[in-house]
């Protein structure tokens, strides 16, 4: 249905009528449109349909083929008025659209009639292929739009008889009247639909009240009732249900009520392929029917035929071979309320398949091999759980060869039908070494103690040491910033799998790496404009007394980190002091320091390199250690003043290099003309013919005045004996560049531990990395200075 039309005059018809226009209906051939107040509106005086502002009416029904020109008298006509088209069905070709499809129609709560007039001999099909029904005990579904069939007896023809109500999203494919029937679609105002949701068929007799087909798909139960339910099925009729059943499943059958009526003739009953009197539950392998028959019943008895049942779509039963590791243990569970009262199901069997060998519990220890299947009556995705332990020990240093081990879900068990597993690995390790869990490809994404993992799989990290003292790490998804989790401590790393969890989603590897002097160290490694939410260990409870933990954090070149305390919980220290430092990995960066009397800032704006956050507890009198925060990694908007300051550079540069190039050419210019001197009168310019001696003192002769003096030459001798080709920069800094560790930073000791006596062994500042060495101008003008002096006075 195109409903472009419907919002515009929903817009029109919801003003009132002195300040919009009149809504126009018109009411097609074999149609019928009834406005009318909704139950439970406004009285008849506050709201009503209007076609002059004298004339109202609280109802108003537009014949077929005429049309109606009115207006509401209310802002919210939604709220008090519904909306029926009616249409009448004589033969399959009908445009079963044409109810619908009136874009005039005001935006109301509407109610779609489709009243297909056939003669009782005549089958009607209504195929919801692309809008399967779900069949519910109510008069309303969830959403609202809500489809409702109703047929008609032989004996009385004008007698509606309720089929059932139904709502979309189910298994119900097809259904099946005899003679004539009314579909009903009831839909929201604020709903918009295309079409009626169903195609319309005329068959032969079908020999029944009605017939529905239902195509079982796994997942949730179905469940069905039979016609005029809960009022009882009538009397003397029949009615079926056509079940199929996908490859590799089979159906189990539960009646949930079935109530018999005092029969005069005949007999009431349920069956399938032969009458058999009683329930036929059980498992069905292959596609069946299921056919409920009344009798000539008693009328002046108060008892009724009702019948009500669930289907369940569930796989074979399959066999699944189980060997279990040395060092390894697993235990499959049979949740307690999936057990019956009278008749307790037993899910979890062994080989052979006997009711013996079933039970709700199954022990398997290292080395046992056997076949596990499950009850066909049981689903193992939801009645089944199965919890298994693997050891993982280095007891030898020298000898221990964990290095990236995979710590994944064994294969067998990540075939296993069953949806809810918890594996654990207890991880230990001597004193000298440290446990890595490392998840470089997904990454591992810290919760909430409430939130939930997208992909229903989840890690829950933990410590022990050999005091038994224990500290939660985290709980932990795939796909986050967290690359590796480093701990003192033995470690418990439990798996926990949930419903349509994937195995590609498994990302831990296992180290045993050398001793780190902190408890607990994590490597962060942040997606640009993702923020990181990250807990301090424990958090909740809080940290134990003395507990450190770091968290090495990377920050991208041209990036900048955000750090924000969103929660901090300090407590007081009896002894010792809360310590929390953030310090970038690089000489003269940030270095901050609190302790538990300082004020802990909410926001850390600007760290531009890779930083550590040391977070150490004190032993608390009071109060509980637990610090929440994020870190926000962006592009650093400095970048952008540091490129406009390069380009603003680069243009005074090529202006310099420009007038140094303009100078020497210049210079060039002039070294290629005569050259030109000062003239004084009576100085010979004559090419002297011999040399003699002067004659006259060093003041009466002009010996040294000299027709041209070329000063780059003065001082070349000098500075070429010394290899230099030119003074060089005076003052110049250059930064450190060196490496950095990956280490947390250690406090310096104090400085009483320190002799007066006792000098600090040096480097030479020339062969330190620290060292720029730098030649200043006047250092240079003396040692030319003392150099001619030496040569004067040789």
């Amino acid at each position: 249905m195109g409903f472009a039309g419907v919002c515009f005059l929903l817009l029109m018809g919801s003003l009132r009528l002195t300040d919009s226009e009149m809504i126009s209906v018109t009411a097609r051939e074999g149609m019928t449109i009834n406005i009318k107040q909704a139950p439970g509106g406004l009285q008849t005086s506050d709201c009503k349909i209007c076609i002059t502002e004298e004339e109202c009416y609280d109802d108003y029904q537009v014949n077929p083929g005429n049309d109606f020109e009115f207006d509401f008298s209310c802002s919210d006509p939604e709220q008090n008025f519904v909306a029926e088209v009616q249409i009448n069905i004589e033969s399959e070709e009908a445009n079963l659209t044409d109810a619908v499809n009136l874009p005039e129609l005001p935006q109301l709560n509407r109610t779609y009639i489709w009243d297909i007039t056939v003669p009782y001999k005549v089958g009607v099909h209504m195929s919801f292929e692309h809008n399967h029904l779900e069949q519910i005990d109510s008069v309303e579904c969830e959403d609202s739009l809500t489809y409702t069939i109703k047929g008609h007896l032989r004996s009385e023809a004008t007698s509606a008889v309720l089929v059932g109500n139904f709502c979309r999203n189910g298994t119900i494919s097809n259904v099946k009247v005899q003679g004539r029937t009314v579909v009903m679609l009831k839909v929201p105002w604020t709903e918009p639909i295309d079409g009626a949701g169903f195609q319309l068929f005329f068959v032969l007799p079908i020999g029944k009240f009605s017939v529905i087909n239902v195509n079982l798909q796994p997942g949730f139960p179905a469940s069905f009732m039979s016609a005029d339910w809960p009022d009882g099925f009538p009397n003397d009729e029949l009615m079926s249900w056509q079940f199929s059943i996908p490859s590799n499943y089979h159906a189990n059958v539960t009646y949930e009520t079935l109530t018999f009526p005092q029969c005069i003739k005949r007999k009431a009953d349920v069956y399938t392929s032969q009458p058999v009197i009683g329930k036929m539950e059980g498992k069905h392998r292959a596609d069946f029917v299921l056919v409920l028959q009344n009798c000539d019943m008693d009328q002046t008895s108060p008892q009724v035929l009702t019948f009500r049942f669930r289907v369940d779509l569930l796989q074979h039963r399959e066999s699944y071979e189980i060997k279990v590791s040395e060092g390894d243990s697993m235990i499959f569970k049979q949740i307690s309320e999936t057990a019956g009262v009278a008749f307790p199901l037993l899910c979890i069997c062994t080989s052979p398949e006997l009711a013996s060998n079933c039970g709700t519990e199954l022990r398997l220890e290292g080395g046992d091999h056997m076949n596990v299947s499950f009850n066909s009556r049981c689903d193992p995705t939801r009645d089944v759980i199965v919890e298994a332990t693997r050891n993982i020990s280095c007891k030898d240093v020298e000898e221990c060869s964990v290095n990236n081990v995979d710590l994944a879900l064994p294969t067998v068990l990540s075939t296993l039908p069953v949806a809810r597993q918890t594996f654990k690995w207890v991880l230990t390790q001597p004193s000298e070494l440290t446990i890595e869990l490392a998840s470089e490809h997904l990454k591992l994404q810290q919760l909430l103690q409430d939130d939930k993992c997208e992909g229903n799989l989840m890690y829950n990290v933990s410590t022990f040491s050999q005091d038994g003292a224990r500290s939660v790490v985290g709980q932990f998804c795939p796909n986050g910033a967290m690359e590796r989790i480093q701990t003192a401590d033995h470690v418990l790393l439990e798996l926990r799998t949930s419903h349509g969890w994937d195995s590609k989603d498994q990302d831990v590897k296992l180290s045993f790496i050398p001793r780190l002097t902190e408890d607990y160290i994590m490597n962060i490694i942040p997606e640009v404009d993702s923020p990181v939410r990250l807990l301090s260990p424990n958090w909740g409870p809080g940290m134990p007394n003395r507990l450190t933990a770091s968290w090495n954090i990377s920050v991208p070149p041209d990036h900048v980190a955000e750090l924000t305390f969103m929660e901090q919980l300090i407590p007081t220290c009896e002894r010792g002091h809360v310590t929390i430092v953030i310090i970038e990995q690089i000489s003269d960066g940030v270095h901050l320091s609190y302790r538990e009397s300082d004020t802990i800032p909410e926001l850390v704006p600007e760290l531009h390199h890779r930083f550590w956050l040391n977070v150490s507890n004190c032993e608390t009198s009071n109060g509980q250690l637990s610090l929440m925060f994020q870190v926000l990694v962006r592009e650093d908007s400095m970048d952008i003043i540091t490129i406009a300051a390069a380009v603003a550079g680069g243009v005074v540069l090529l202006i310099v290099i420009a007038v140094i190039i303009c100078c020497v050419r210049q210079r060039k210019r002039q070294q290629q003309l005569t050259a030109l001197g000062t003239y004084y009168p009576g100085v010979s310019s004559r090419k002297p013919g011999q040399r003699r001696k002067f004659v006259k003192g060093r003041q009466d002769n002009e010996s040294h005045i000299y027709a041209v003096i070329d000063e780059d030459r003065i001082y070349a001798d000098y500075l070429n004996k010394s290899g230099m080709s030119a003074v060089p920069e005076v003052d110049v800094y250059r930064s450190f560049d060196g490496p950095m560790g990956e280490m947390p930073p250690s406090l310096p000791p104090p400085r009483g531990t320190v002799s007066k006596d006792t000098r600090p062994e040096g480097m030479s500042m020339v062969s330190n990395d620290l060292y720029t060495f730098s030649v200043r101008k006047q250092d240079v003008e003396k040692s030319i200075l003392d150099k001619g002096e030496q040569d004067s006075s040789s």
